[in-house]
């Protein structure tokens, strides 16, 4: 599970880069908007994720 955290943290990040170049590249607000509001949430869920599972294994007894 760990690893579609990592990897939607990933492209969360990816996503609000790729938005920030093309929105600079054509001067569209819009779809730099769009992509930076998608990349937070991508970036956020995959956060959570990995908080849970971190908070979960501590729980456990070894």
């Amino acid at each position: 599970m760990m690893y579609v955290a990592k990897g939607l943290e990933a492209l969360g990040i990816a996503s609000v880069l790729i938005g920030l170049v093309q929105g600079i590249q054509t001067d569209d607000m819009w779809i730099e908007l769009y992509l930076g509001l998608i990349g937070i949430a991508l970036f956020t869920v995959g956060w959570l994720i990995e908080k849970f599972n971190s908070r979960k294994s501590r729980q456990e007894p070894v």
